[in-house]
């Protein structure tokens, strides 16, 4: 199906995608959680990834799957949608777990290494590692930015992946053509260098073997996101070449392998994903994808004049959707969450 368009009315002062962008990224004052249990799940290479785990105040017997929420670049458990996403959930009865990926500020104690657009793999390994008793029935599964992206790459991969089934899905304003979207965070006056400051810093904090000198010169060196991405971390990985590397791990090329009910929530005014990325896909051949165009949003703010943001509303009715219909059609979840913008 053709990406719905979602009317938008921002909620002030937040007017325009860069005010909706920032109040997702840096806003200081973020959603109340109640306490949690910190988990580390171990990877095969000895590395392990730091996640927090919250239940709701009811727990039923047999309540909704477990979701689990990840990050995008620079970001973490901490980043504000995380935490919105995560108390949207709680109230309606979901047990909740924030991941931090590889080499994050959470995870970098039992780091030797760092996360990147192809690692989708570290997904698949720390999903496995969750006890049984907490996720056997199966799970649920968001990622904003780089971790929308590691999630539809997941769903696309044709090889068997371990662990419990995945019910549904949500990726928020993930790089579907990764180049692009280095080319508008390059571009912007905004977001650009601090980005790559923030991702810089934090690569270079993970004490790893293959991170030898050279590299380290190169991170420093690196001018904007895309030379940082070819000069460190695609020879880091092993790719012969950005292009390369970009190629083998573009998430619009993981959308008609996708055969979980997923929804995809892009805005039409994102500083950092531009929504040409939704451009010359054959969503007729992605049939489990749900793709929504909001006219407004930001990089995953979404803050209209509801007391929960669309975003939030948007992935709680999708979920609970495939909660009661798990393994149903996707078009039946979608209608939902078609007046969601709705006041």
């Amino acid at each position: 199906m053709a990406p719905r368009s979602i009317p938008f009315r921002p909620r002030p002062p937040w007017f325009g995608g860069a005010m909706q962008t920032l109040r997702a990224l840096a806003w200081p004052l973020r959603a109340a959680l109640p306490p949690g249990h910190r988990l580390w799940l171990p990877l095969p290479d000895g590395d392990a990834l730091a996640a927090m785990l919250h239940f709701p105040e009811a727990r039923p017997q047999a309540g909704p799957p477990v979701a689990v929420l990840v990050h995008g670049m620079a970001g973490g458990e901490e980043d504000p949608p995380l935490r919105e996403a995560a108390a949207g959930l709680l109230r309606r009865g979901f047990p909740v777990l924030r991941l931090n990926l590889r080499g994050s500020p959470a995870s970098r104690e039992r780091s030797t290494s760092h996360y990147h657009l192809g690692r989708s793999a570290d997904l698949a390994d720390a999903l496995a590692a969750l006890p049984e008793a907490l996720a056997g029935p199966g799970l649920v599964l968001a990622g904003w930015g780089l971790g929308g992206a590691l999630v539809l790459n997941l769903l696309g991969s044709e090889a068997a992946r371990p662990g419990p089934p995945v019910l549904a899905a949500a990726a928020i304003c993930p790089p579907l053509q990764p180049d692009l979207a280095l080319l508008a965070v390059d571009a912007s006056p905004v977001f650009g260098r601090r980005l790559l400051a923030l991702y810089r810093r934090e690569v270079l904090a993970v004490p790893g073997a293959e991170l030898d000198e050279g590299l380290r010169q190169a991170a420093r060196r690196a001018h904007s996101l895309r030379e940082f991405e070819a000069t460190v971390t695609a020879p880091r990985f092993g790719y012969p070449s950005y292009e390369v590397f970009v190629e083998l791990n573009r998430p619009a090329a993981a959308l008609p392998r996708i055969r979980v009910p997923t929804l995809l929530l892009m805005a039409a005014d994102d500083p950092l994903v531009p929504a040409q990325s939704l451009d010359g896909i054959d969503w007729d051949g992605c049939p489990a994808v749900a793709p929504l165009l909001v006219q407004g949003g930001g990089h995953g703010g979404f803050y209209d004049r509801r007391r929960e943001s669309l975003a939030v509303r948007a992935i709680t009715a999708f979920f609970e959707g495939a909660a009661e219909r798990a393994g149903a059609l996707v078009q039946d979840v979608v209608p939902g969450a078609a007046g969601l913008a709705a006041d």
